[in-house]
């Protein structure tokens, strides 16, 4: 009995060492606005297309630390390198950070559409039918091909913390405001809020800014033998159908 109890403690003593000296992947989530790619809630579980990919990735294999800020402080932190490994996601299309050091394969293409109020009798064909519109857009996130229009006042921008914000703009001024996101985030807010898309117009957009993949954005820095590892695993997960899987969950 002395001896098995004397393993046993031998065993957790070597289990706590492994589990204090494995390698840590320090993963950054953008808060409230990153859905369904992702999502957190009051009860700090996480979930969505990217936050689901990461932990089928790294379950069994390495510890996953979990960085949840705001979209431009999280920009800031990753700027600032205070940790190694880290892990987000991002495109060539963002520049700065998030474009530095991607994965070998995308995880996902980005479409974007307009949204505007039932209401509304605007139809998208070409620039002349924004002018003088109201572009909803949500803070943090840029659009270069929308810029040019921006500065030089051929549309409006009004800056909105998050959705349910955007959808009330829409309701209210239903002749003059549009929004611009991802298609997916639109559908997917949406659908959580309760809201009716048949009260609600959605037309592609990609003809000023056109579909593009995203990825997952790792540290510039990160060791060689994770990154591979990383690679590898997404890799997998494509061959095996569990990428698809994973994006059919959320959209």
């Amino acid at each position: 009995m002395k001896l098995f109890i004397s393993i046993m403690l031998t065993l957790q003593i070597c289990i706590a060492s492994f589990a204090t000296n494995a390698e840590s992947i320090n993963y950054y989530v953008i808060a409230k606005q990153a859905m369904p790619f992702q999502i957190t809630t009051s009860s700090e579980k996480h979930s969505g297309i990217v936050s689901d990919i990461i932990s089928r990735i790294f379950v069994d294999h390495y510890i996953v630390n979990y960085h949840t800020y705001p979209f431009n402080r999280m920009i800031s932190e990753l700027k600032a390198g205070r940790e190694k490994n880290w892990v987000t996601y991002g495109s060539p299309n963002w520049g700065g950070i998030q474009a530095e050091n991607l994965s070998d394969m995308p995880i996902y293409t980005v479409r974007h559409s307009i949204l505007t109020n039932a209401k509304s009798d605007f139809f998208y064909h070409n620039l002349k039918d924004i002018n003088d519109k109201v572009f909803v857009l949500l803070y943090g996130f840029n659009y270069p091909s929308l810029q040019p229009l921006i500065d030089s006042g051929q549309i409006t921008e009004l800056r909105v913390k998050d959705y349910a914000a955007a959808f009330r703009i829409l309701d209210k001024i239903p002749q003059d405001a549009v929004f611009v996101e991802m298609t997916s985030r639109i559908k997917y807010n949406l659908k959580i809020q309760g809201r009716d898309l048949n009260q609600y117009k959605l037309q592609d957009f990609s003809a000023l800014i056109p579909n593009y993949p995203i990825y997952l954005a790792l540290d510039p820095k990160m060791d060689k033998d994770i990154q591979t590892f990383i690679n590898q695993k997404l890799s997998d997960m494509s061959d095996s159908g569990s990428l698809t899987e994973i994006i059919n969950r959320y959209i």
